[in-house]
């Protein structure tokens, strides 16, 4: 045999599967083949041995540096897939490269109880804290004889204040967010700021306190035109409360329409779940219409459970009206600006968002509010059954 001729073939055949493995992926395929260059190699080791001891070549004139390189980076991958370890052949081999979408998963839970964008609203940019009137009643005429004084009838009239309340967000962002990724993080931190200030006003419409730089919330002390209502206290949901608070609300004359039921997730839950005593649903909700028994709802969380046994008693948890009557003025736009400035040498941006705006009920008794009744001692309720 050719000592000389089998040991090209073997060099050729160790190069072809070198082209070879740079286009394939196949594991398996990429394991024969490692196999067989280490079969070749030790066949070529022994043919070098051979000639060497002929003396017509010395081995280290046979085994190039490159050559040494590229078979030990052969026998590495082959041992590797001996291990069951992932190995990359290619960039576009086995394992594909790291991908980065440019698109960022948004948060999948509405953040904004939809309170924010059904009650009034008036544009009064460039303007002010300001007083409004309202109707409190009107006269009753009466019968008068001939020659009588008429009979007294004007209407009596209340006012209230709404004040300037200016509401605020702040964000941070690291110059590498804004200027490298794929993904719109400057967008999503725009976005951010403007939610951040919706979920305030929305929070400042129902629990406002009245007080300085902030809303007459519906639950407020301070809300001038709800200051003869009478409050509506419950210590359950149970089957007679929907039409409770229905029949409680408004005058005398008429059951009023238009108004929507604002109240706690959970309170929702407890409509739902009443059951009569043959299992029919006591309630009908319509969670695509947003109803409970036609009467429409809107979910806050700044309204405490009255089904919760952690609400305090005194705690308001619903209130019912229609949301005409609760009056948001804008004194200014959404005003957004971004600064380097004051973290330069951090490398971060910043923006701040703010809003002049405010918030009051401007119906006279304009809504009925529910809180959660004391819980009745067995005393009590001994004295009521005796009675």
């Amino acid at each position: 045999m050719n000592l000389e001729l089998r040991l090209k073939e073997i060099k050729a055949r160790i190069e072809e599967i070198r082209g070879l493995v740079d286009s394939e992926t196949d594991v398996e395929k990429l394991s024969a083949y490692d196999k067989e260059v280490d079969e070749l190699t030790n066949e070529r080791k022994a043919i070098e041995k051979k000639l060497a001891m002929r003396g017509k070549f010395e081995v280290k004139d046979v085994i190039e540096t490159k050559s040494t390189e590229e078979t030990a980076e052969m026998e590495a991958r082959g041992q590797a897939l001996k291990e069951g370890r992932t190995v990359t052949v290619t960039a576009d081999g086995v394992l594909l490269p790291e991908h980065v979408d440019d698109k960022i998963s948004p948060y999948p839970f509405r953040e904004v109880s939809t309170l924010v964008e059904q009650v009034h609203t008036v544009n009064l940019k460039g303007g002010e804290t300001y007083k409004k009137s309202f109707v409190k009643s009107h006269g009753t005429g009466g019968l008068t004889a001939e020659g009588d004084p008429y009979t007294t009838a004007e209407p009596e009239f209340g006012y209230l204040t709404i004040s300037k309340v200016k509401v605020t967000a702040y964000a941070e962002i690291t110059e590498e967010l804004e200027k490298l990724p794929a993904a719109d993080y400057q967008g999503e931190v725009l976005k951010g700021v403007n939610i951040a200030l919706r979920k305030k006003i929305s929070e400042q419409i129902l629990r406002g306190a009245g007080t300085t730089n902030t809303f007459k919330g519906i639950f407020s002390a301070n809300c001038e035109a709800l200051a003869d209502a009478t409050d509506l206290e419950l210590s359950a949901i149970d089957e007679n409360t929907l039409d409770e608070i229905v029949y409680a609300y408004g005058g005398d004359e008429e059951v009023e329409g238009g108004c929507v039921l604002i109240l706690n997730k959970n309170d929702l839950r407890a409509f739902a779940g009443l059951r009569t005593a043959e299992g029919r649903k006591v309630y009908n909700v319509d969670y695509k219409a947003k109803t409970i028994d036609g009467i429409p709802f809107i979910i806050s969380s700044h309204c405490k459970a009255i089904s919760a046994a952690s609400t305090q008693a005194g705690e308001y948890g619903i209130a019912y009206g229609p949301l005409a009557n609760y009056e948001v003025p804008i004194f200014s736009g959404v005003e957004v600006a971004k600064s380097t400035d004051y973290k330069f040498k951090d490398g971060i941006i910043c923006y701040k968002a703010s809003v002049f705006t405010g918030g009051n009920v401007i119906g006279y008794k304009g809504f009925l509010r529910v809180k959660k009744a004391a819980a009745q001692s067995e005393s009590d309720s001994d004295e009521e059954e005796g009675e």
